[in-house]
């Protein structure tokens, strides 16, 4: 599958994937520059934004993310917006892509197009650029961290608490 570089900005939704029971789409990989990455962050429109950054190459990233393909299924419909945001190189894009499929990922990933000061502060400027990292989001503004992988049941509290919080 051919990849798509959109510079700047992103459609809003643009990495929204609808997955149907009999054929779910295969999840692509989208180059974005840190200021689009922040556009996408800010832009979500749902009560919850989770930006996750993990790599292919990054052994607890792969071991972690069966359990963010489960958060996604389980909480999209409760609120959550689950944006992925790959520190591989964006020449790797059908690596990340290839590993996004494999593990039956109902959404696409960002690979962002440098993995500098500005990609880190995008995220959270106390963020040290260890992987993976998880960053939960309110009406665009940080709330929560964590560097390092994480279980299905840590994720889901944090997920629930913000949730109810915004009710």
């Amino acid at each position: 599958m051919k990849s798509q570089h959109i510079p700047g900005v992103f459609v809003i939704g643009a990495m929204a994937t609808v997955l149907t029971a009999c054929n779910p789409p295969t999840p692509i990989a989208l180059v974005a520059t840190p200021d689009a990455i922040r556009t996408e962050i800010e832009s979500s429109k749902a009560p919850l934004t989770l930006v996750h950054a993990w790599a292919t190459w990054c052994g607890p990233c792969r071991e972690e993310f069966p359990e963010l393909v489960d958060i996604q299924k389980a909480f999209s419909k409760k609120g959550l917006r689950l944006i992925l945001v790959s520190a591989d190189e964006p020449s790797d894009v059908e690596t990340v892509e290839t590993f996004l499929s494999e593990q039956g990922s109902p959404i696409d990933s960002l690979v962002s197009t440098e993995l500098s000061q500005e990609f880190i502060e995008t995220l959270s400027p106390k963020w040290a650029g260890s992987l993976p990292a998880s960053f939960f989001y309110v009406d665009g503004k940080l709330v929560e961290e964590w560097e390092g992988k994480r279980t299905y049941e840590q994720y889901a509290k944090t997920i629930e608490t913000h949730i109810n919080n915004k009710e």
